[in-house]
Order: C-alpha cells, then structure tokens, then sequence
C-alpha cells in the first residue's frame, strides 16, 4: 500500500468514526434535554459554564503548543510530552480542585454546587486527553483518537440511557460525562505508551522550553474562553435557568460542530508547523488556501440549511421544549462559521510563532464581550447573547486574518466563497418550497442540491483533497 493510499485509508476511518461519535453525541444531548427540560438543561450548561473559567488556567495552550513542538525533527517526542503532561496534570489537580469550594460563594441553587465537584473530575481527564492528542496528530495516525473516543462514547450512551430511565438525576447524568473522559484518557493513554515511553517528569529545562512557548497562547485561550463562555456565565447569574437552557441547547450543538472542523485542523497544524519550520511559505500558503476552501464549503451551506432548518433541528433532537432554541441556533450558526476559518487563521499564526500578536486583540475582545454581554444578555436575553456572540467571533476573524496577511503577505482568495455561496442559495429553493417534506428528507434533498450545483459551478476543484494529500505524503516521507 502506498503512502498516499495509507493516508486516504486513515482519513476515511477519521471521518467515519468521528461520524459515530457525533451520532452519539447528539443522541445523547436529546436524550439529556428532553429528560432535563429547559431548567434542568439550564442547571446543566451552567455546570460547564462555571468550570469553563477554571479550564482557562488548566489549558496553557499545551495541545497547539506540544503538536508544534513535537512536530520538529530536532525535538525529543517523549520528553516534551512526558512534561507536557505533568504540567497538565499538575495545573488541573490545583485549579480544579479550587472549583467546588469557590462555587460555593456563588448564588447557584445545591445541585449545581454538587454537579460543579463532579464534572471537574472529568475536566482532569479532558485536559490530559488534549495533550495526548498532540502525539497522534504528529504522526498523523488520528484513527486511535477516534477508536478512544468511538469506545468511550459507546459507554456513556449506555451509561445515559441508564441513569434517565432509571430517573437518577441531574448528578448521575454528569457522572456519566465524566465516565466518558476517563475511558478515553485511558485507550488514548495505552495506545500513546505503545509509541513512546510517557512517565511523569520534571525537567525543570524541558518545561521552561514548553512554558516559554506556551504563555503566549495559554493567554489567547484564556482570553477566548472568556468571550466564549462569557454569556452562559453572565446569563446564569442575572437571567432564569430555564433561559439559560434554552441557549445552552443550540450552543451545544453548535460545539459539535466546531469539534468537527477541530478534527479537520488537528490534522492541519503539524503540516503548517512542518512547513514553517523548513521556511517553505509557498506550500504553506497552499495548504491555507486549500484548508480555507474546505471549510467554506462546509460553513456556507451549514448557515443557509440553519436557517430554514434551525427550528424542526431543535425539536427533533431536544424536544418541543426547544423550539424558541431552533430560532437561535440560526444566529449562533453564524458564528460557528465564523469559529472555523478563525480558527484556521490562528493555527497559522501559531505555526508562525506570531501568537504574542493577537494578544491585543483577544484582551480587547475579551473586554468588550464582558461589557457587551453583561448589557445586553440583562435588556434582551439569549437573543442579546447570540449577537454579541457573532460580533466576537467577527472580531476575531477579522484581526486573526489581518495578523497573518502582516506575516506572510497572504489572504485566501474568495473564488470558491462565491461559487459555495452561490450553489447554498439554489439549495434554499427546495428548502423554502417544500418545508411540509419530511425533514430528514428535506435534509438530504438539499445537501444533493448544494453538491450538485457546487459540482455545474465548477467549485470541486481536484486541488481541494489532493494538495491536503501531497502535503501529508510528503510530510510523512519526511518524518
């Protein structure tokens, strides 16, 4: 089997298997929503809202920061991740373990205290999973994230189904969660020490290397989860649960989503390291054209189909609880497309090592998003806290892409934008037309419509896949 061949086999296990895991995970929310309700969910979001902020001083950045490290010939694998670990773990027994006692001064209702002390055990978990993935990445053999990830979810669904029928509650519902981090920290932990040897260490050098590296970037995330989880946080603190339900439903579908292109940019940060590190800026701007196009042609349509879609999606997976959920969900759809090419801008900025430039630029979004939110969740509610959350995201995209064009003299072009906007609209006329067509149906007479005239718009250009290939063949000849 070739090289490119072993590649195309590796990323069709990807999908497949990150597929089933998004099967689970949606399952498992509409399970989760429907038993929980509009409070119950509410309870729920804020859990993960409170511990969001403790997850800002835990993550220091050290998944984007070890993948870039590792990702140099010159650099030791298990040595950087060894420490890289014990950093993790280390940053999360103290911050986590802060997390149950200084809820405790918040006017939270007791089963959110409880469910705060439960769910950071699965944040320890969590964070050192994320610094495990870095590994897999490097030697772009990600089916053994999704192999840890397939068998983990497998059992939180059982455990889920479990715990509503047996009516357990708020707290047996966050046990489960938490069941599925440590399951998958543990395969992903037997697959790493297959590879390299990980034992803890404390390599004061080795961790001032990472710590050095990682600062700047431990400040942009703790920055960025400021205005990301901002609104939950804000709303739960002036607003009702059941309100906080209602937004937390459609920001978790919408986190479903990201992970998605997260799984798609995994695979892209070693490439952009690789090719920053040997200073060739002409495959790297290859790479950023071919990644931005792909993930237009997943954002454009998302946003259209969202639109007409966003209420029967909402009551499909939570309920008719949730149908005031499917209108904002249209709006947060916005910024999830926003979320991805961001996101992609950033790995650039990261790979370039430029990531003390956004600084400026995440405090001042951080600021204006706490300012904003605080007004506007007060006067409008969730409908504030889904605008505000666009206007963030906009910011972000815009100064992330004015970084990069500062550095490598390169923006994408938009030829592929208009083409995928373009066929989107042609998808909407069925969409609107037949709305009284079953929605499943529905769903995939319009994603047939927006691939088929994609494809007469000429906007499948072969480069699009073949270029990502290329690169990957190359860079794991090279490695």
């Amino acid at each position: 089997m070739t090289e490119a061949q072993k590649i195309a086999q590796n990323t069709i296990i990807q999908i497949s298997g990150k597929a089933i895991t998004i099967a689970f995970a949606l399952i498992g929310f509409g399970l989760m929503a429907r038993y929980l309700g509009q409070e119950g969910f509410g309870y729920f979001s804020t859990v993960y809202a409170f511990l969001a902020i403790f997850g800002i001083l835990i993550d220091l950045g050290l998944q984007m920061t070890t993948t870039r490290l590792i990702s140099d010939p010159a650099e030791n694998e298990s040595q950087i991740l060894s420490n890289a670990l014990t950093i993790r773990l280390i940053a999360s027994i103290i911050f986590l373990g802060l997390a149950p006692l200084v809820v405790l001064f918040f006017p939270y209702a007791k089963i959110i205290k409880i469910g705060v002390a439960l769910a950071a055990i699965g944040f320890v978990f969590s964070s050192l999973t994320a610094t495990l993935t870095s590994l897999f990445q490097k030697r772009l053999i990600m089916h053994k994230i999704v192999i840890a990830e397939v068998a983990a979810r497998i059992v939180f669904l059982a455990a889920l189904i479990f715990a509503v029928y047996f009516n357990l509650g708020l707290s047996a519902i966050i046990s489960t969660l938490v069941l599925e981090s440590f399951l998958a920290f543990i395969v992903l932990f037997y697959f790493a020490g297959k590879l390299i040897s990980l034992k803890p260490s404390f390599q004061f050098p080795v961790w001032k290397k990472i710590l050095t590296a990682t600062w700047p970037i431990a400040l942009t995330i703790a920055l960025n989860l400021i205005y990301f989880k901002g609104d939950i946080f804000i709303m739960s603190l002036i607003r009702s649960q059941a309100e906080v339900g209602l937004y937390g439903a459609p920001y978790r579908i919408l986190e479903v989503l990201i992970n998605i292109a997260y799984l798609f940019l995994g695979l892209i940060l070693p490439l952009l390291a690789t090719t920053v590190a040997v200073k060739n800026f002409d495959k790297l701007k290859v790479v950023v054209q071919t990644a931005f196009d792909f993930l237009i042609v997943l954002s454009l349509p998302m946003i259209v189909g969202g639109y007409f879609l966003g209420r029967p999606i909402m009551v499909l997976m939570a309920g008719p609880d949730f149908a005031v959920s499917g209108e904002i969900i249209k709006i947060l759809l916005l910024a999830t497309a926003a979320i991805f090419i961001a996101s992609l801008f950033g790995y650039v900025v990261v790979a370039l090592g430029k990531q003390k430039q956004m600084i400026k630029f995440y405090l001042l979004n951080a600021v204006i998003s706490i300012v904003g939110y605080s007004i506007f969740i007060s006067q409008y509610g969730y409908w504030g806290a889904a605008w505000m959350t666009v206007f963030t995201e906009a910011f972000i995209l815009i100064t992330a892409a004015y970084v990069m064009k500062k550095n490598i003299n390169f923006l994408p072009n938009l030829k592929l934008l208009v083409k995928a906007l373009l066929a989107s609209l042609i998808m909407a006329v069925p969409l609107y037309l037949l709305p009284q067509i079953n929605f499943i149906i529905l769903i995939f007479t319009g994603a047939l419509v927006y691939f088929a005239a994609l494809y007469l718009l000429k906007g499948f250009n072969q480069q699009l896949i073949l270029e990502l290939v290329k690169t990957k063949k190359d860079e794991t000849i090279e490695n």
